[in-house]
Parts: structure tokens; sequence; C-alpha cells
């Protein structure tokens, strides 16, 4: 039986299909879905002072440092109450992230039940990819998310893994038979 309200983090490389699973366990689990792309759109669109701050290293062409992304994040999780569950997608993306999330959750009664890893090996993450007609989906762009989900990502499933808190799942079957995987790997939850 899963948890009351849990509070998850949802991981996989670019393809893996975490939307489509989010999508569908915020219906099912009943839980705020936190996307840190989302929040980016609605601070940038809604020129919020975190939006302007992020606008402005995007316009000199450098990455948002993470401190900006973990204010979204937090100031997202801080319109909860404890009792609420949500599951975060696209965060943390690094172990700073990881270690920031971790530190905060700490702080006002949070805590990260289950981290659910999709896998989906890279042939096949080119593969989705390559179909999804988005313009910024070029090979060269694909496989370099890829590599640099790779490289970023190893230490903050290993941050997870060492707390206990991680689920590998395949990721590569249908969008039902992925979703009965994640379903299965938080049925470790107890209420």
């Amino acid at each position: 039986m899963i948890a009351r309200n849990p509070k998850l983090v949802l991981f996989g490389p670019p393809g893996a299909g975490k939307g489509t699973q989010a999508q569908l366990l915020k219906e099912q689990l009943h839980v705020d879905h936190i996307s840190s792309g989302d929040l980016f759109r609605h601070h940038l669109s809604n020129g919020t002072e975190l939006g302007q701050l992020a606008r402005s290293y995007m316009n000199q062409g450098v990455l948002v440092p993470d401190n900006v992304t973990i204010d979204m994040v937090l100031d997202r999780i801080s319109q909860l109450s404890e009792s609420d569950g949500f599951l975060l997608d696209g965060f943390p993306r690094n172990a700073n992230q990881a270690h920031a999330l971790e530190g905060a959750l700490n702080t006002n009664g949070h805590n990260i039940h289950r981290v659910v890893h999709i896998q989906v090996n890279d042939t096949e993450l080119i593969r989705r990819l390559s179909n999804r007609y988005r313009d910024d989906d070029t090979p060269e762009a694909v496989a370099n998310r890829i590599a640099v989900y790779h490289q970023e990502t190893t230490p903050v499933l290993d941050f997870y893994r060492e707390r206990g808190l991680l689920s590998d799942v395949p990721g590569e079957g249908s969008i039902a038979t992925v979703n009965q995987l994640v379903l299965d790997a938080l049925d470790v939850l107890t209420s």
C-alpha cells in the first residue's frame, strides 16, 4: 500500500517518459506535480523576481545558477502543507541541488519518501527524442542532453541510493506497463 500524501522524486533521462508518468501519478496518487520546467515557464512568463533573475542569466547565454532553480522549487514546496503530497519532476538535477533540497525539506517537515529512476537505454532515448519533432531535438542536441544527464545525474542517483530511497524501474515498455512498474516501486511505502 502506498503511503498517503507521499513526497516523491521522478528521475530519468530526457525522453524516458517522466512527464507522462508524472501526469498519471498526479491523478493516481492525488499529489501536486512540481515540474522544474513548468516553474521556469511560470516565473519567466509572469516576470517574477526569480523569473527576471533567471532571464538575466539566459540573456547572457549562460546557465541559470543552481540557487535560482533551488529557490523556485523551494518556493513552490513552501506553499504546501506538511500533509500535502508532491512529485518532483526534473529536480534535483545535480548533487548540489539534492543537498539543498534535503536540507530545506528536513527544516520544514517534508521528507522524500521515494525516488523512482526510469531507466531507458541511450539508443531508445535517441529514437524517442528524434520522433518528438521539436526544433531543439537535433541529433547533436539530443546526444548532448543525454551526455549531460549521465554526467550530472549519476551523483544524484548515488545520493538517494545511499539513503535507501532509490528504486530503478525499466522504462522500455508501454505507458501502462511502465506506470505499473512505477506504482509497484512505490508500493514499498506503507501507510
